[in-house]
């Protein structure tokens, strides 16, 4: 069985490191002076903002560069021309792949964003009833948007256009992009559920989970340790992860070693057993069962796939 083509597109993301998500914190973004919104352009070695969340909404257009993107329970990788809207208050990490740059240290990731607030264009603009498309596009982006297609490649040019147009042009940009993407059928959803920047005793929390799993998911993985350095019995944690992330902490632990085990396979030579060890799993059965339930194939016509598309 070979890998589709749209297969292959969902288990890309799959191909970089797992790297370690941050707490989320609060920022205020500054606006220029005489401007109701941002539009900006922006390089930097890592795209260092950690995982955060602002009231803005932000239409964010990776340029440059190619890495793990985290918006709300969502993980999966950005490459240049990706294009997402997310909602206010739901929280990302844009971290860009050190081997985009070490080549050469000159080269930086870029990526253009453009940020705004409900009231940007007046207190009840988007509740205009010529604004009610709209108005339910930003609803849905509260669980982060990416867009693809004929409306990607609309909405790119509008985004270079507004880079270089003056205040009018580009408030005109704002709604003609918006529009699109509002009547647009070209897009996923990332996030299973909306999340909210929330207190900074949870993010901590969420922080040590984190932490935790990218650290050891090669070796084993205690229950009752990571319920202890959280300060919840085994139950609590278990009923507090779900509910935060809409999977069990042992999906996650899984999907994060079916992630690595996926990298390993496309990029090395090593042995399905011998990646199934360095994966974290004890056996080979039980990492060709979780490797199907994740990727929908087994690992050796995974590794066959990624070859032929070479």
């Amino acid at each position: 069985m070979n890998l589709s083509i749209h297969q292959w597109e969902r288990n890309y993301q799959y191909y970089f490191d797992i790297i370690m998500i941050k707490k989320a914190i609060f920022q205020k973004l500054p606006l220029s002076y005489g401007s109701s919104f941002l539009t900006e352009r922006f390089e930097s070695p890592h795209f260092e903002t950690p995982w955060h969340y602002h009231k803005e909404f932000e239409i964010v257009l990776s340029e440059k560069g190619f890495g793990k993107k985290f918006v709300g329970n969502h993980v999966s990788d950005y490459q240049e021309g990706d294009l997402a809207l997310i909602g206010s208050n739901l929280p990302h990490w844009y971290r860009a792949d050190d081997s985009f740059y070490q080549p050469n240290p000159a080269l930086k990731p870029a990526s253009v964003v453009i940020h705004f607030l409900e009231d940007s264009l007046g207190p009840g603009f988007f509740n205009l009833s010529e604004m009610t498309e709209i108005n339910k596009l930003m609803n849905r982006s509260l669980f982060g948007l990416e867009f693809f297609g004929d409306t990607r490649q609309q909405i790119t040019a509008l985004i270079y256009r507004m880079l270089e147009a003056d205040k009018v042009g580009r408030l005109i940009g704002l709604i003609e992009i918006l529009n699109l993407m509002s009547h647009s059928k070209e897009y996923r959803i990332l996030s299973g559920m909306g999340m909210t920047g929330s207190s900074l005793k949870d993010t901590d929390r969420m922080n040590i989970v984190f932490d935790y799993v990218f650290k050891k998911f090669r070796s084993d993985i205690n229950l009752s340790e990571i319920a202890s350095l959280t300060r919840l019995t085994e139950p609590a944690f278990c009923r507090y992860f779900k509910a935060r992330t809409q999977k069990t902490f042992v999906d996650f632990v899984n999907e994060i070693r079916i992630g690595h085990a996926c990298k390993l396979l496309m990029e090395t030579e090593m042995n399905i057993l011998e990646i199934c060890y360095e994966s974290g799993f004890k056996n080979l059965s039980n990492f060709n069962r979780q490797f199907r339930k994740f990727m929908d194939t087994n690992p050796k016509e995974y590794r066959k796939g990624v070859l032929e598309l070479e």
